[in-house]
């Protein structure tokens, strides 16, 4: 009996193993064989050479873009261009600069001390005393001076008057339309203009018209003898600016392409990437890198320019406030870059395998759950509302990140506090969200210390009863003595007892 028993269960272990072995078949079929580890890691180097390449040439593109939508915005959108060089004309040194040169050409123009001596020339040719001529000799110099000063004056008062911003502001909008037609072959005017040379100038012309005017108001007549004047202050000069049109061209074409195209090869680079972590690493690294080039070549650029203010005959300050209204918003957009690729940097890096940041992540880890669990003892817990956001973390932390980018773009242009406002706030969302969180071992592990410490507690007052019992117990045994009197009557009552049985 045992023998056929023995028999029926190999047949059975045989007929389960031969099943096994069918299926496996099947899928091997269904399936393609492995591929050699030599392969597998031919590709995997090949898609680690693409997503370099992809984010090397973004990286590339990241001052291209910045330098591109900035020409974008400045040249092409005509209200941006008048809010750029508007400022200028409320700038102390700009203000120097332009009257100075102003007041020198109308001087030149007119020859103020050539017309006070015809006029004390034609006054002694009357018949006047001798100590009146001797006087007007006297006045010939205090009166050239005093013209020369109110030139100067009158010059003065406008450039830094409203007046004068009302006029800057209208020649800056024939300068933008003349900057267009310098991109279709014409010439430029207005108040900035540049030459074929690759001159860049402030014209003087509608600026001295207005002076022209002032004067003629105040009944000065000489005033009428101011002729037109074509004159330029030159500001900088570079070969490059020869090709302007070409520049505006491409920035109408290119100014806003140019970063979505580094975008989508940063992301390319991110998602060809056989560890995502380390290409978001090399995304950060590569924004910082190509912002922080062009942060750091446009402070160079305002070095060499002062270096060059003599040779130009512009005074350095005017040069400087001039340079700094033209790049501040390459330099700030480029210094933000700069910060937030060194926080997608961190953030890489903090998300990866690397040992350091697998430590640092077990930090935050094990304060958070302790926090939590501290939370849990008294009695506050997140329920379903938590137990969902553990669920749904890492949409939670997408979403987050989303709203990040969605403010930092509402907030155009940034500033680098707004930059840091943002990564606070973010932190600090992030950081409730992650305390919010009810995970199930933290939640199962609070439990049964709960019921550690229900047990521990009831056998403390389990202790404490069986304490108080012994206590009392040795009090309940003890006989009570009887009283003295009780005693003696006892004593006496068996005495006579005795005496009457004898």
């Amino acid at each position: 009996m045992t023998d056929v028993t023995a028999t029926d269960d190999t047949a059975a272990l045989r007929a389960r193993l031969d099943a096994l072995e069918a299926e496996n078949a099947r899928l091997r079929a269904g399936s393609p064989p492995p591929a050699p580890p030599s392969e597998k890691a031919h590709g995997n180097r090949w898609r680690a050479f693409l997503s370099a390449l992809c984010i090397v040439i973004a990286t590339i593109l990241v001052p291209v873009s910045i330098v591109a939508a900035w020409a974008r915005v400045e040249l092409v959108d005509e209200t941006r261009f008048v809010e750029t060089f508007a400022p200028l004309a409320e700038d102390p040194q700009v203000q120097a600069l332009v009257a100075d040169q102003v007041t020198t050409a109308i001087e030149d123009s007119l020859d103020l001390e050539g017309l006070t001596n015809d006029l004390f020339d034609g006054i002694q040719q009357l018949d006047l005393p001798p100590r009146a001529l001797a006087a007007l000799d006297l006045l010939r110099a205090p009166a050239t001076q005093g013209l020369q000063n109110l030139v100067d004056t009158t010059v003065t008062r406008l450039v830094q008057s409203d007046a004068f911003a009302d006029v800057w502001e209208t020649a800056l909008r024939a300068s933008h339309k003349s900057l267009a037609a310098v991109a279709a072959g014409g010439t430029s005017g207005g108040a900035v203009v540049i030459s074929d040379t690759g001159e860049v100038g402030i014209q003087l012309g509608p600026i001295i018209e207005e002076v022209k005017k002032r004067l003629v108001d105040r009944g000065i007549g000489f005033a009428e003898s101011i002729p037109v004047i074509d004159k330029t202050i030159v500001v900088a000069q570079s070969d490059a600016l020869t090709v302007v049109g070409t520049v505006y061209n491409l920035a109408v074409a290119a100014g806003w392409w140019t970063p979505i195209i580094a975008l989508v090869l940063f992301l390319a680079g991110i998602l060809i990437a056989r560890r995502r972590s380390t290409a978001v690493l090399g995304t950060g690294i590569g924004i910082a890198l190509g912002a922080g080039i062009l942060a750091i070549a446009l402070g160079i650029g305002g070095s060499v320019l002062a270096l060059s203010a003599p040779n130009l005959g512009v005074p350095a300050g005017a040069l400087a406030s001039m340079y700094e209204q033209i790049t501040a918003a390459m330099r700030d957009t480029a210094i933000v870059l700069t910060l937030l690729g060194v926080v997608i940097a961190v953030i890489a890096w903090m998300s990866g395998r690397w040992r350091g940041a697998t430590a640092a992540r077990n930090g935050v880890a094990s304060v958070n759950a302790g926090l939590r669990g501290a939370a849990l003892k008294r009695g506050i817990d997140t329920g379903r509302f938590g137990t969902w956001l553990y669920a749904q973390r890492i949409l939670v932390r997408i979403v987050l990140g989303a709203l990040a980018i969605l403010w930092l773009m509402l907030l155009r242009p940034l500033s680098v506090g707004e930059v840091f406002l943002v990564l606070i706030v973010w932190l600090i969302v992030w950081w409730v969200f992650e305390l919010l969180q009810r995970r199930p071992d933290e939640a199962a592990a609070a439990a049964a210390d709960l019921e550690i410490d229900v047990a521990e507690a009831d056998a403390v007052d389990e202790e404490a009863g069986d304490a108080a019992t012994a206590v009392l117990e040795p009090l309940n045994d003890t006989e009570v003595i009887p009283d003295a009197t009780d005693a003696a009557t006892d004593v006496a009552a068996a005495s006579g007892s005795k005496k009457k049985g004898s």
